[in-house]
């Protein structure tokens, strides 16, 4: 397994919000994390980041206990995170941005080949490289946010609510792109909230609630008539 968190514990100062959380990422697999507003899906994402207080468990990836690493460590070892809202820098240029993710490489050939590699993931992006990227589209603009991410080739990506205020025609073009990375190689954990969407794409899933995995499964599993619902209600 790439990534597995074991018995996890973790919220915000004195605020508790994960109870005991285990889940697990596969190499080249695409999870996704369902649940109601609340449960604390989010807060599993930056528990990995080093955004929270942990106070149980241990996070285990490619064998190695990143549970206090930095978020520096991280993206050295190859954990990538794309945060709600996309957050780019709107007064830089895509290019500016892209080039801001990949700062930690020292590599300059590295550096260009992985942008290249984004440009070919994202075309659009390379179509607008000189643009403020305040300017782009909000698809445009959680493209680059993805991109950003991809330029320090992770082996795991984790992404926030990636189709929030998609078309859904967007939608799929991203997911569409998620789907071809995990293809590639690389493992993705996915918080969201359009849950019949995702479980089209995805290999497994957790429903998350109250800060507990309630129901884990395959996606055609968990998108059975009644075990959503029950699992919301229970």
């Amino acid at each position: 397994m790439l990534m597995h968190i074991e018995n996890l514990s973790a919220g915000y100062g004195d605020l508790h919000v994960l109870e005991d959380v285990n889940l697990v990422v596969d190499s080249s697999e695409m999870v996704v994390l369902i649940g109601p507003n609340g449960a604390g899906k989010s807060t599993v994402l930056k528990s990995v980041y080093a955004m929270t207080t942990k106070t149980a468990g241990r996070i285990l990836f490619d064998g190695i206990d990143i549970t206090h690493l930095p978020t520096h460590g991280l993206i050295e070892q190859g954990v990538g995170y794309v945060p709600q809202g996309r957050q780019v820098f709107s007064s830089l240029t895509v290019e500016e941005n892209l080039e801001i993710g990949g700062y930690l490489l020292d590599h300059k050939e590295t550096c260009r080949a992985n942008l290249q590699h984004v440009y070919e993931t994202f075309p659009v992006l390379c179509e607008k490289r000189r643009e403020l990227s305040g300017n782009l589209s909000g698809g445009q603009q959680q493209q680059l946010a993805i991109g950003r991410a991809l330029m320090t080739q992770p082996k795991l990506l984790m992404l926030d609510e990636p189709s929030l205020g998609l078309s859904p025609k967007l939608m799929h073009e991203v997911f569409e792109v998620l789907k071809r990375l995990a293809q590639e190689g690389t493992a993705l954990l996915i918080v969201e909230q359009n849950v019949r969407f995702a479980l089209h794409y995805v290999d497994r899933g957790y429903l998350l609630a109250g800060g507990r995995i309630k129901v884990s499964g395959s996606a055609s599993e968990l998108a059975k008539e009644g075990v959503m619902q029950s699992a919301y209600l229970s």
